[in-house]
């Protein structure tokens, strides 16, 4: 029996830019509320339990648009229909109010609320047409304000007297508006300056992604994604490595620039890895990085796990890699995929406390199944924010129950992946590793269907004929049209032309994707291809 099992924790926090390049304004406005709803909120709640240690990757792109609302006092959709007079709003725009106010979990973030419930229950009974008509003009201004207090994160709703007090108003005032946009952005300003504070008392380990989180593997060679099963490809060859060193190295600049350090660790987006992206990522000094443990049955070629999902060798799973790459060793930790995804999809179906014991005594299960002579680390890795919607208070009672049961429980430690590597540096050795991601094992959601090769021709092009015009513009031109290339080989845009993924937004995403292409030819004062212009329609 092993004496101490280690478990690191490690939170995703991510949003790609929404902002449209022609008019600086966010299309979206997901950054901002989930840095007031998440990202702070799970910073805060672990200084709560200073013997609770965890990793937390913070995008690149989250963190510069984050600075962008902090600065530069940027502005979204949302944002507008909530600071605009009742009076001045048009029809759409209320439509589109009443859509965005709704959209979290109805039982954990409007029936609490009698006030918001009842007007939910009064849009929800008339529809919105007729909603749009005969709601009051104070019944539109609450609307514009619930909308907005509920995201709050329940430190806030619990220990801040301004939002405390709010929520226990029947109706709101033009000043309240302006009262919840200021509290709103002092949580935002908050939100990095808890995270470097955690950093500093050697609580929590920050690491970081490419920066605008695209697949690695794909930007060294799309075909590489015929390895991992996938038959149709693009037309063209995207084979941009140098694009992949640019995504690590102004990521690193911009953590080094946040935080006053150089990242040990990184999440490869979407956890997708393969053999070239990691030796690039090796030889800009990063020392570790995570992936999903399919992975490692892949490069393994064996399989790690029963019929019941119970672990055949627990200690192959629990133990970091050593992996020889071209420019170097690079640390690979592996993610337990089962207890990652119990927190992610499952956990949110039975009380929060029942939860926590339940993955502690997994836990301490799995402590009891290894062989002793060695130290272990068990990964659990997801992502840090959109699960916490389906949970009771915003995962409050779960989160605090498991951080008091990991900090109280003999033989469990949790832990920063970079602490345990100091503790243990002498691994065993891969000289190789699989294509693919935390997905099928594949790089499936983001190229293989119509709408995904399409996307990655129109990119192809864009980043062709920028190199074509390299030498006839400025070297500030070039990297000013650049930028906009890195931004569309974002994997969030790939995702979302996926026939698998639907939401009302898709169309925002297209016109997102395609705006960036645009500008490149912009930027470069080259005339824009007519193909840029036609959405890109999935099947």
């Amino acid at each position: 029996m092993v004496s101490t099992l280690y478990v690191a924790l490690v939170w995703h926090h991510h949003q790609p830019t929404y902002k449209d390049p022609k008019t600086g304004k966010y299309l979206l406005p997901w950054t901002r509320m989930h840095a007031v709803k998440d990202y702070f909120y799970m910073a805060n709640l672990l200084t709560y339990f200073p013997d609770v240690h965890y990793t937390a990757n913070i995008t690149p792109v989250l963190i510069s648009q984050l600075n962008d609302y902090i600065f530069n006092y940027a502005s979204d959709v949302y944002l507008e229909l909530i600071n605009k007079p009742v009076e001045e709003l048009t029809t759409d725009e209320k439509r589109l109010l009443i859509e965005y106010s709704f959209v979290l979990n109805l039982d954990y973030f409007v029936k609490p609320y009698p006030s918001f419930y009842s007007l939910y229950n009064k849009i929800n009974s008339l529809g919105i047409d007729r909603a749009i008509e005969e709601l009051s003009s104070q019944e539109i201004l609450d609307l514009q304000v619930w909308g907005h207090l509920v995201w709050f994160d329940p430190h806030f709703k619990r220990d801040d007297p301004v939002i405390r007090r709010l929520i226990q108003e029947e109706h709101f005032t033009e000043r309240h508006k302006r009262l919840v946009i200021r509290k709103q952005l002092e949580v935002i300003s908050l939100t990095l300056l808890r995270y470097s504070e955690l950093l500093d008392l050697n609580q929590a380990e920050i690491i970081t992604s490419p920066f605008y989180h695209p697949i690695l593997p794909l930007l060294v060679d799309t075909n590489i994604a015929s390895q991992t099963g996938i038959s149709s490809l693009p037309s063209f060859n995207f084979k941009y490595p140098d694009d992949a060193m640019l995504q690590l190295r102004h990521a690193i600049d911009l953590f080094n620039s946040t935080f006053g350090v150089f990242p040990n660790g990184l999440w490869p987006s979407e956890l997708a890895v393969s053999y070239e992206a990691l030796s690039i990522v090796s030889s800009l000094g990063l020392h570790w990085v995570i992936t999903d443990e399919d992975i490692l049955v892949k490069t393994l070629g064996r399989s790690l796990r029963g019929s019941k999902d119970e672990l055949l060798d627990p200690e192959v799973l629990y133990r970091p890699y050593w992996l020889d790459t071209q420019s170097g060793k690079l640390v690979v930790v592996f993610r337990d995929k089962v207890l990652s995804n119990l927190i992610g999809f499952h956990y949110y179906k039975v009380d929060p406390q029942d939860a926590a014991i339940d993955l502690i005594k997994r836990l301490e299960e799995i402590r009891f199944s290894l062989p002793s002579g060695k130290k272990y680390l068990v990964v659990i890795a997801l992502d840090g924010e959109n699960c916490w919607n389906y949970y009771p208070e915003n995962g409050w009672k779960f989160l605090t129950s498991l951080y008091m049961r990991l900090s109280e429980t003999a033989g469990l430690k949790p832990v920063t992946v970079s602490e345990f590597i100091e503790l243990d540096g002498n691994l065993e050795t891969l000289t190789t590793i699989s294509p693919g991601s935390w997905i099928n094992m594949s790089f499936d959601t983001w190229i293989g269907e119509p709408a995904t090769n399409l996307a990655w021709d129109y990119l192809y092009q864009a980043r062709k004929d920028l190199e074509d015009a390299r030498n006839d513009i400025s070297k500030e031109i070039y990297e000013s049209a650049l930028r906009e290339l890195l931004i569309a080989e974002g994997s969030d845009w790939f995702w979302w032309y996926n026939s698998h993924h639907r939401v009302k937004e898709e169309s925002v995403f297209d016109k997102l994707f395609r705006s960036h292409l645009r500008e490149v030819y912009a930027r470069i004062n080259k005339p824009v291809p007519s193909f840029i212009d036609k959405p890109i329609e999935k099947l």
